[in-house]
């Protein structure tokens, strides 16, 4: 990746961007954006365009449009793009690829292919028995595990369950096999009236009455043996040759008053047939039955149940119990096919000493996920260890890695929870663990051998200094990083409001080619490349021969003054009276000026920039290069200075004027001000105090915007960066309408 091309209009917060980023020297760039001007809409239109949404714009619901292309015009491909924000706790996707011991997973993949490809073929079997044909939807294995009421992780334990009850005559089912409907048996509505009003009194009625009959049967006893235990009996007693063998059956009443011998299957039948019309027919529970008949048949989506129930009368008392009932039915299905599930459970024990095995193997693993540990360790300071809860279970089931966090001193240590340690910790450490999120996700996406675009959005925020280098040092390894093909990896792009992390960026990495600056110039976000990465007093030292440069450098050469001769000097003083309105500011000149700079800054060579024009006034040239400066949003720290001075210097003017006009003993109270601290902000107080009119909201302005400015140091220039130079200029011309 060359180069990238980015065209946008009314994405979130950019309402027009088109730029080049040339990346043929270097695969990384930054760009230092002051807060609300693009860094965070253009992270989110990365984002979108990673995860193929279109960008919005969310205020006005303004049409958007977004390309991004490289050097050969290809619109950049959503799987070529990482966004990361470390500190948004986005998931920890594909992790696991980090702990992946190729042989231990191929061979944890073929155990888990072979019993999953058996499962699928025992639950299809389950399907047809259920009655549902191959192309139906149904569920088996959900269904069943929701009937027992197992989870998925406790199959086993149901399948193992319901093999336990085959045999048991409390769970036989009087419908044969290819009798069982699920889909009709357990029809969503009907369950539904058959467990509420008319109907549920029926069933309740129905039970009681056939209760009652049971109990009069001589051979059958309630929760025990009835007819449809009966006819399980009688069916297995003929399917295994038991009366061909000459074998004979005797019932014994329940009160041992009688007994009966039955020396045939069909004699068998034909008194279970008996004892079960006897029940079935006795009018009363007849007539509790066409209540329940009629009630299903009011109802279209009830009709074929109705008829299901009217074909098995005997089913009428199982639905006291649906759950039970569905119990029922799948032991009957268990049954049918027992062979199939032992075959099965054998497959599964087998594997599961297997996988024992395996899981003893990959706690052993060093793994890639491990060394990325380690590197968070050795290059990040946090004050606890994270240690790996899961290391084998990352590695077999790519599960989502888990830590332990253990905080120790001299005499102790105590693990903690996750949730617990982002309480205690301060918010640069916090910011300092969530990189390795970032550490995470980047070795995912090296493994993969693909090129991407990463884009890093303010990851040095909040951090202390020892984690800000440290982070710029895991970006240069990132961008050292290649593929098996010898390309690089990734092509980086740094988005950042902090200024001192954009030019340690700059000298260390970037190089001044690949340093960006962005500002709202009125229009849409306009770029300037290579600025302020080394000292500005620097670079404004080898242009005094300007007059724009010359003013702009009066803070520093104060400031310079004021750290190592003290504020009581009196070329401090002097330069004081240029960013003040003193007695003596209308008569400096620029001679003044430049022996000043000499002494104190450009001693070798000295600088020369008042010959000829030595009475000069300096106030004159102060207005005069403001005058200059265009209503054009611009970064230029010069413009910046030049405005906030001249602008300190109007309202200064105009509120001495008004105090000492229009107030009473004014006089005294400017005069008093004067020999303070703070004059600028004093006079304001002054003037809302005694003066109320419509320009106070102006002196207010003066108060929040030029402070910052006028009092500059080399390691200050955020401030003015991220302030707009159309403020300064809309408030300085309001200030030049001011008249004294």
């Amino acid at each position: 990746m060359k180069k990238i091309t980015m065209e946008l209009a009314n994405c979130y917060g950019i309402p027009k961007m088109n730029y080049t980023i040339d990346y043929s020297k270097k695969n990384v760039a930054i760009i230092y954006a002051p807060n609300g001007t693009m860094k965070s809409s253009l992270a989110k239109t990365f984002k979108d365009l990673r995860e193929q949404k279109e960008p919005r714009e969310l205020i006005f619901g303004r049409k958007s449009s977004c390309t991004v292309v490289d050097e050969r015009g290809n619109q950049l491909n959503s799987e070529e793009i990482m966004v990361v924000n470390p500190f948004e706790e986005e998931d920890f996707a594909n992790q696991g690829l980090l702990m992946a011991n190729s042989k231990l997973r191929k061979e944890y993949i073929r155990i888990h292919k072979t019993i999953d490809e058996k499962k699928d073929i025992l639950y299809e079997k389950f399907k047809g028995s259920l009655g549902y044909t191959k192309r139906s939807e149904f569920d088996a294995q959900k269904t069943m595990l929701l009937d027992w009421g197992y989870t998925f992780s406790e199959e086993k334990k149901c399948v193992e369950k319901i093999i336990s009850h085959i045999g048991d005559s409390r769970m036989d089912c009087s419908l044969a096999i290819e009798e069982i409907k699920y889909a009709e048996l357990f029809n969503d509505k009907a369950i539904t009236m058959l467990k509420t009003g008319d109907i549920a009194k029926s069933l309740e009625d129905y039970e009681k009455k056939y209760s009652e009959m049971i109990d009069k049967s001589p051979y059958m006893q309630k929760g025990v043996i009835d007819h449809n235990n009966y006819g399980a009996i009688c069916n297995a007693l003929g399917d295994n040759g038991f009366f061909k063998a000459n074998n004979n059956v005797t019932l014994v009443a329940k009160d041992g008053s009688s007994s009966i011998t039955v020396r045939t299957k069909e004699e068998l039948d034909n008194l279970i047939q008996k004892e079960k019309d006897r029940v079935l027919n006795d009018s009363v529970i007849k007539g509790i039955f066409e209540q329940i008949n009629k009630s299903l048949q009011k109802n279209k989506d009830t009709q074929t149940f109705a008829k299901l129930l009217r074909d098995n009368p005997n089913l009428v008392i199982e639905y006291r119990d649906v759950d039970l009932f569905k119990k029922k039915i799948w032991v009957k299905v268990f049954g049918s096919l027992l062979e199939d599930v032992k075959d099965l459970l054998a497959e599964i024990n087998k594997a599961e000493a297997d996988l024992a095995k395996l899981n003893s193997e990959a706690k052993k693993e060093e793994t890639d996920w491990h060394k990325a540990l380690e590197l968070f360790k050795q290059r990040f300071y946090v004050p606890f260890n994270i240690e790996t809860s899961n290391k084998e279970d990352v590695i077999l089931k790519a599960e989502m890695p888990s830590f332990k966090y253990i905080f120790k001193d001299e005499n102790d240590s105590s693990e903690v929870t996750k949730d617990d340690l982002l309480v205690v910790l301060s918010t640069g450490e916090k910011r300092a663990y969530f990189i390795l999120n970032m550490i995470f996700q980047v070795l995912v996406a090296k493994k993969s051998d693909k090129e991407y675009l990463l884009v890093l959005d303010d990851i040095s925020e909040s951090f202390d200094y020892r984690n800000k280098y440290a982070i710029i040092e895991y970006i240069k390894d990132i961008s050292e990083m290649v593929t098996s093909a010898g390309n690089k990896a990734f092509t980086i792009l740094l988005l950042t409001h902090n200024f001192d992390f954009y030019r340690t960026v700059a000298s260390r990495i970037t190089g001044r080619d690949n340093a960006h600056i962005a500002y709202w110039n009125g229009n849409e976000i306009s770029f300037e490349q290579r600025q302020y990465i080394s000292n500005v007093f620097g670079y404004y030292k080898g242009q005094l021969n300007k007059d724009n440069i010359v003013i702009a450098s009066i803070p520093f050469v104060r400031n310079l003054i004021e750290y190592t001769e003290g504020d009581n000097n009196q070329d401090y003083l002097l330069l004081t009276s240029l960013l003040h309105s003193k007695d003596d500011t209308n008569s400096i000149t620029i001679k003044q000026v430049q022996d000043i700079f000499n002494k104190y800054w450009c001693k070798n060579p000295v600088a020369i920039f008042a010959n000829g024009r030595e009475n000069e006034k300096v106030i004159d040239i102060i207005i005069r290069e403001a005058n200059k400066i265009a209503d054009i949003e611009s970064i230029e720290i010069e413009n910046k200075l030049i405005l906030s001075m001249a602008l300190r210097h109007k309202t200064e003017t105009y509120m001495k004027y008004r105090l000492i006009n229009d107030v009473p003993n004014g006089s005294e109270i400017v005069a008093e001000i004067c020999t303070q601290t703070c004059q600028s902000g004093k006079l304001i107080d002054a003037y809302k105090r005694y003066i109320d009119d419509d320009k106070k909201e102006l002196m207010e302005i003066v108060s929040m915007i030029t402070p910052e400015n006028i009092h500059i140091n080399s390691f200050m220039f955020e401030p003015i960066l991220d302030m707009s130079l159309r403020h300064l200029y809309n408030a300085y011309h309001q200030a030049c309408e001011l008249s004294t």
